[in-house]
């Protein structure tokens, strides 16, 4: 059995890809993953529908936490639950993001997850976020919005994943850019595997 984790790993909502190869006859599509992100929940709970109507979409309740460091144990835990036995792909570190705070907290989430992947004895690789939208879109400057017309010409992906999980947003916004994100970081993993 084969089986991908494609991470889009991020404080607010962090997105995990999950493609396995031996319910499939090994191509990578859509259909052949399964997509985990953290949302609030009570959002939808109020509005009276489900997130998305995706059988293959697992939205989780973002965890409530008291301190920074509880936070990230948490995410990661959350990670962990999901990647185990999976040959692991993770974007690496964005380095134009802004603000020293975020990005030390950042760097903090993202290390504590290695950590507990190395205690567990999870390989993992890294991939530069210019790789992953160069890989997806042929621009390794692509901005959310060529991301995500590529993630919509796709075979078999939702055109309309922004309406599904995002009805009132006009704007492309989480979780729907951290799932493209993490469905391609899968899948350039897969075309290393399949090659």
């Amino acid at each position: 059995m084969r089986k991908i984790a494609g991470i889009d790993y991020s404080l607010t909502s962090p997105a995990v890809c999950v493609w396995e190869a031996e319910h499939y006859d090994g191509l990578f599509d859509f259909d052949t993953c399964d997509l985990y992100y953290l949302e609030h929940l009570q959002r939808w709970k109020s509005a009276g529908r489900p997130p998305a109507g995706l059988l293959n979409l697992h939205a989780a309740d973002y965890p409530e936490w008291d301190t920074e460091e509880q936070r990230h144990d948490l995410l990661t835990d959350w990670t962990m639950s999901i990647i185990q036995g999976c040959e692991v792909f993770i974007e690496g570190y964005a380095f134009a993001t802004s603000g020293k705070s975020h990005v030390r907290s950042v760097a903090e989430n993202t290390g504590l997850l290695k950590h507990k992947m190395y205690k567990a004895n999870q390989s993992f690789t890294s991939i530069p976020p210019t790789v992953i939208k160069k890989y997806a879109t042929g621009k390794g400057n692509a901005n959310k919005e060529i991301m995500y017309e590529a993630f919509s010409a796709e075979l078999l992906t939702p055109p309309d994943l922004q309406e599904r999980l995002r009805p009132n947003s006009k704007k492309l916004s989480n979780p729907v850019t951290d799932l493209v994100d993490a469905y391609f970081i899968a899948k350039w993993g897969w075309e290393g595997f399949a090659t």
